[in-house]
């Protein structure tokens, strides 16, 4: 000890290091610069922590399995609460109890007594990863369907802080619901489940419904068309263009291919030996079983003795690229037709394909001019000429001692400023009139005594909330009627 003593004394009353810069032009307190490390406190480790560590170095530890050992401790300590102020952060692969240090377990267990508290604090990811494998081995709570929904809720609150991490939680959870044969419906919200639910409608086009067959394209394209302008601006046309191809499609690999189109998108279904809790510390604690478990028609797992065996897709699960060229070439051709202001560029498609997506909207484009033609509009806004009309002429033949019957005079209705249902006044039905064939729509406005800018502007406010666009363009000095519109815009003059 007095040699220890020596050294820092003569290392505190150096006179050289006491000139140096690392001194000079400082005043220090009456703390020692250098401590012995018995004056330095440490924290003590709690007796149930150091109980819990000394389970690894039992006779049956040594030759038990690293997940026996895990659940042992983890048993040992399911109910063990603690209030550390750990703040530090580390990295490891695969933790467990014994992989750390007596800080980082406070730090783990007073963390774990949070979340029991109904509290998710941000925390270290080996800290998720343990709390993660006490779940999947019933540790602290024995019910599935509770531990199945503390665990998508762990996946909900620190999946996003790691890709590796939220995948590998959403795989445990689908591995959790099969291994306690829970309700599948509880698993619905995850992404692999989800998943099959829309293939399984586009394997079944035929009993699916419209909605159902564009939700599943829609979950399912590689090609996010949601987001494109052309079908934010037409979507009710753009889903049923989608649909009918999509059925029309299928229709021709099932006669003329030898795989069908979902097979041809996705491949087929396989059966393959698999193992559950794949990557987590995970202590088979119950003898084998037998038995037959169904996520849902195309994904559905066997147990035999032990042996696990998994039918399901065993493609890419994320959005099908296949499917996505389709749909983009859909809404690439679409535009072509309609002469949209935002191009595209074309899909790769097989030549098949662009010739069955051109002949379903020239079937669209032909019900569309039928259902036109058979429409029957009635204005009613003559209706109240028509009756002046035919009040005048039965006076005329009810008169008594008329002699001479002439020619009935000619009423002129005068034009009403504003048709009934209809927002434009004359003026503004006139420019319109205009515009739409082909006329001298300078002269409409003169003859009014306005200007052409000012009145299509006026039309486009009024017209606003039936069309939610503009109806006429104004960019040029040459005003012009938007084509998607013009036929419409027929019933306002």
């Amino acid at each position: 000890m007095s040699d220890v003593k020596d050294i820092l004394d003569s290392v505190l009353h150096d006179e050289k290091l006491l000139g140096s810069r690392a001194f000079r032009d400082k005043v220090y307190t009456d703390q020692p610069i250098i401590k012995r490390a018995s004056q330095i406190k440490t924290p003590e480790t709690p007796q149930k922590i150091k109980d819990m560590k000394a389970l690894a170095y039992t006779p049956e530890a040594y030759w038990k399995t690293s997940a026996w050992l895990f659940y042992t401790q983890g048993r040992f300590m399911e109910d063990y609460t603690d209030v550390y102020e750990y703040t530090a952060d580390f990295v490891k692969y695969y933790p467990t109890y014994r992989d750390l240090d007596n800080e980082q377990l406070r730090g783990y267990f007073s963390w774990r007594s949070r979340l029991r508290r109904g509290e998710y604090p941000s925390a270290p990811i080996p800290f998720v990863y343990i709390r993660a494998y006490e779940l999947i081995n019933a540790i602290g709570t024995e019910a599935p369907k509770e531990r199945l929904e503390l665990l998508k809720r762990l996946t909900a609150e620190y999946g996003e802080t790691d890709a590796e991490l939220k995948k590998l939680l959403r795989r445990w959870t689908v591995d959790l619901c099969v291994y306690e044969q829970l309700d599948p419906q509880l698993i619905a919200d995850v992404p692999d489940i989800m998943f099959d639910r829309a293939l399984l409608k586009l394997l079944n086009w035929q009993e699916s419904s419209d909605e159902e067959l564009f939700r599943a394209l829609d979950h399912l394209s590689g090609y996010p068309f949601e987001q494109s302008r052309y079908y934010i601006a037409n979507a009710s046309e753009f889903r049923a263009a989608a649909v009918r191809v999509f059925r029309s499609m299928s229709d021709f690999f099932r006669d003329h291919r030898k795989k069908p189109l979902c097979e041809n998108f996705f491949g087929h279904p396989t059966e393959m030996t698999c193992r559950l809790f794949e990557s987590a510390v995970f202590y088979e604690r119950n003898a084998p079983r037998t038995f037959d478990f169904e996520l849902s028609p195309i994904h559905t797992y066997t147990c035999r003795s032990g042996i696990w065996r998994c039918y399901r897709y065993y493609g890419s699960r994320m959005r099908n690229q296949k499917l996505g060229e389709l749909m983009k070439m859909i809404d690439y051709l679409m535009r072509e037709r309609s002469e949209f202001r935002y191009k595209l560029r074309p899909a790769e498609v097989s030549k098949t394909a662009a010739d069955l997506i051109k002949r379903e909207l020239d079937s669209m484009d032909e019900e569309k001019r039928r259902e036109k033609a058979m429409r029957i509009e009635i204005d009613l806004s003559k209706l109240a000429g028509i009756r002046a009309a035919a009040d005048v002429t039965r006076d005329k033949l009810i008169v008594e001692e008329e002699t001479e019957i002439s020619a009935p005079e000619t009423i002129s209705e005068p034009e009403p400023e504003s048709l009934s249902g209809s927002p434009l006044n004359g003026a503004e039905r006139c420019f319109l009139r205009a515009l739409l064939e082909g006329g001298d729509w300078s002269a409409a406005a003169k003859e009014f005594g306005s200007m052409p800018s000012l009145l299509a502007d006026s039309i486009n406010d009024k017209l606003f909330d039936a069309f939610a666009d503009t109806v006429i363009d104004c960019s040029s000095d040459i005003p012009e009627v938007i084509e998607d519109y013009a036929d419409e815009l027929g019933n306002y003059v």
